[in-house]
């Protein structure tokens, strides 16, 4: 029973009134609760039973929010200094102490019991006790072997995929009395995900957690931490080169953005109405960040359930789709690369019988990535539309240089692919295209580079310019004004 959420509660009965405590016993009992343990408490005008009654919590007392925001984690540092243990091993270790708590009790009512000088009532009154003290006893007895047997622990052989841990300086983002609410962000972010890509993200779970620094939050994804920034309540943030003019003072927080690697300034709310340019409040850069590692961790975060929703939409408009192709020529793992590599790259699936039938129409190509190359051409003009402004579309290049460099990292050794990149190129390359954008303005970048070579160099930039778009030279439509601006 130590292993499960439970709930407790106190009850005082006097200890000379015994129909009171027998109705008390029979009123919990009745309402599904156990005698956890009854003590002898000394007050300024009796002597009562304290008792502390416990049952399992109740299902109705459970909502899907208990689920996805674990208030019970949120405790202040008094509270969790008081607070009971939870691991296994602490509550074996209590309840032993406990048992032998209770027995050294029973030993002294024993040794009282012996004694000769007793009265009937005195007699009566110790057997009553000694009675209750031996059924505590047992139920220890009863509780310490359920801690220590192995079936208890497969409960806890489970994985949030998602999760947000808190620091104690910013648990209050996700109260739900919070103005800016943190939780109303991730809808906001889920619908818009569903809406623009046609990717809807998991639960995410926000924790608290002891292991962060002030202002700190991170995120994990399978429990492993794929990213980690700090954010200030009653700040709002702006990148510090947008800020013309603006001197930072003391009450401002400049940090770097993790995402970017451009310099942030967090500035109290109240100084920044003259601005006329909006910046992001707390919840609004977290959900931000959620957004971010939503598409770059797309390939951990999609399981072969979600795999199969998309499956499902489409048995539903034309089966005949997903049973010419699946499993004879492409696989479930084969459909999440496929998925996870277009969303990734932020193009839309939403539009999934039209992918499945430009699926079934190449699904003979050799490999999963001529399958891909060759969906993206039925994709590009849509493509292209999300990223043309003003009907214009500018473009980087490859120079001759860095696209000889670039093909040496890909050789081809006894029929199989073997890349090897040395990092100081990629740093070259990186740092060219984010030269050039600055120089030109552009907030994404946009690269053209042989089709054959845009996958990969996709993967390799953008762990070095998060915001790059990769596109083959054969995706270039032209329906729109094609402006190169510079080769890199």
């Amino acid at each position: 029973m130590y292993s499960k959420k439970m709930q407790y509660v106190i009850k005082s009965v006097p200890t000379d009134d015994r129909q009171a405590l027998e109705d008390l016993l029979n009123q919990m009992s009745d309402e599904g609760w156990d005698l956890y343990t009854m003590h002898e408490i000394e007050t300024d005008k009796s002597i009562d039973f304290n008792c502390i009654f416990t049952r399992e919590k109740q299902e109705e007392d459970k909502t899907d929010l208990d689920d996805i925001v674990n208030i019970t984690n949120f405790k202040y540092r008094m509270e969790k200094m008081l607070a009971a243990p939870t691991s296994p091993y602490e509550s074996c270790k209590e309840i032993q102490l406990k048992i032998t708590n209770q027995k050294d009790r029973i030993k002294r009512i024993k040794s009282q019991l012996e004694s000769e000088n007793l009265s009937i009532d005195d007699k009566n009154r110790l057997n009553n006790q000694m009675s209750d003290e031996l059924r505590q006893l047992d139920a220890l007895k009863q509780a310490l072997v359920n801690e220590i047997s192995p079936d208890s622990m497969y409960s806890a052989i489970k994985e949030e995929k998602f999760t947000v841990n808190l620091s104690e300086e910013i648990l209050e983002l996700v109260s739900l009395d919070y103005s800016d609410n943190l939780l109303a962000q991730t809808v906001k972010i889920r619908q818009d995900l569903t809406e623009r890509l046609g990717y809807v993200i998991p639960h995410i779970h926000f924790h608290s957690s002891d292991d962060l620094g002030a202002n700190e939050f991170s995120i994990k994804i399978h429990d492993v931490e794929v990213f980690r920034t700090m954010v200030f309540p009653e700040h709002v943030v702006f990148y510090k080169d947008e800020l013309k003019g603006y001197k930072v003072t003391e009450d401002d927080y400049v940090i770097a953005d993790e995402i970017t690697g451009r310099k942030l300034v967090w500035i109290p709310r109240d100084r920044v109405r003259d601005f006329w340019l909006r910046g992001l409040t707390a919840s609004e850069f977290i959900a931000k960040a959620i957004e971010y590692i939503s598409i770059k961790e797309v390939s951990d975060i999609m399981d072969y359930n979600d795999v199969n929703k998309y499956v499902e939409i489409v048995l539903e408009k034309n089966s005949f789709l997903v049973d010419n192709i699946i499993p004879d020529f492409l696989t479930a793992a084969d459909l999440k690369y496929l998925l996870t590599c277009l969303i990734r790259e932020k193009v839309s699936v939403k539009n999934i019988v039209y992918l499945f039938e430009k699926i079934n129409d190449y699904a003979n190509e050799p490999t999963k990535e001529d399958l891909l190359d060759k969906v993206r051409l039925a994709f590009s003009k849509l493509i292209i539309k999300d990223l043309v402004e003003d009907g214009e579309l500018k473009v980087m290049e490859l120079s001759d240089e860095t696209a000889e460099m670039v093909s040496g990292f890909f050789d081809e050794d006894e029929g199989e692919s073997i890349i090897r990149i040395d990092a100081a190129d990629v740093h070259k390359i990186a740092a060219n295209i984010n030269k050039l954008a600055k120089s030109k303005k552009l907030s994404t970048p946009i690269l053209a580079v042989p089709m054959d070579l845009r996958h990969m160099i996709f993967v390799i930039l953008s762990e070095f310019v998060p915001n790059i778009i990769v596109l083959a030279n054969e995706e270039l439509v032209c329906d729109y004004n094609i402006k190169f601006i510079g080769k890199v």
